[in-house]
């Protein structure tokens, strides 16, 4: 029923934690594709030994040559054969029992829904005032002002029974179905090396389908300094680089959406 792909960088002293998580909480059946992109540390040893040491699970390990997020993430993904795949990032670690059936019921129980995250979900507005929005350079020194983000969904902003529908929502854990995310191409990988990938697969989503996201939050743990992008305790240079270009193209894309009226709905789920 579940596919749960989870891309790997250079994260062996927290991998342990990340793998048990996900083996310990998760009660369904479901075939787990890690993908380890470009490790020069002892990532894939680390992987190689829960496998071996896990024979019952249904693990697909993949290789890919420090492609970055967008790229890896579509290996796992496109080589899932359930019905729902989930996008779990390598710095986030799961403390919740059957988190997989909890974020799979708004989709259960409304049929508008095509993805649920357990992070964040939010609107995004256009921004008369910036500064980059004819700019050709891709700037590597600030986050671009062209879009910026509103009615923010999740740990702290909503209640535990609410499903939170926005215009767009943040991998991960990300559980979205696969027939839709087939029929969209998976993942732009316009958008490599990452970031808005998400977001675009939204609105296109939107646009074809008809369909939403949202957040239903999870008991997670993803702490900031665990980060790959943000080791040094500020984003890398390469990822404010790869944010300019990518929300010009989000922006040129789908301007008539983001001008439009906005999903800003709250939805009330009882456990």
């Amino acid at each position: 029923m579940f596919s749960i792909t989870l891309t790997i960088h250079n994260k062996e002293y927290l991998l342990p934690y990340v793998l048990e998580s996900i083996k310990k909480n998760t009660v369904s059946n479901y075939e787990f594709n890690i993908v380890v992109d470009g490790c020069s540390d002892n990532s894939e040893l680390v992987v190689d030994n829960f496998i071996k040491n896990n024979k019952k699970l249904k693990i697909n390990k993949f290789q890919t040559p420090d492609v970055f997020e967008t790229k890896a993430n579509n290996v796992g993904l496109k080589n899932s054969n359930e019905d729902y795949c989930i996008i779990i990032q390598d710095d986030m670690i799961i403390n919740e029992y059957g988190w997989e059936k909890r974020l799979i019921k708004p989709i259960n129980t409304y049929s508008d829904v095509f993805a649920v995250t357990a992070q964040c979900a939010h609107n995004w507005v256009f921004n008369p005032n910036s500064k980059h929005q004819y700019l050709i350079e891709d700037l590597d020194d600030c986050w671009c002002d062209i879009l910026q983000h509103t009615e923010h969904a999740n740990r702290s902003t909503i209640d535990r029974d609410t499903f939170a529908v926005r215009d767009s929502a943040n991998r991960g854990p990300l559980l979205i179905k696969h027939d839709i995310l087939k029929s969209v191409g998976y993942l732009d990988e316009t958008f490599a090396p990452q970031d808005m990938d998400d977001h675009d697969l939204c609105y296109k989503v939107y646009k074809k389908f008809g369909l939403v996201a949202g957040c239903y939050w999870l008991d997670i743990v993803s702490d900031n300094s665990w980060g790959g992008t943000r080791a040094t305790g500020r984003p890398a240079s390469w990822l404010l680089k790869s944010n300019h270009k990518n929300v010009k193209t989000v922006w040129q894309r789908h301007k008539e959406l983001i001008l439009a009226k906005k999903h800003n709905e709250n939805r009330f789920l009882k456990e």
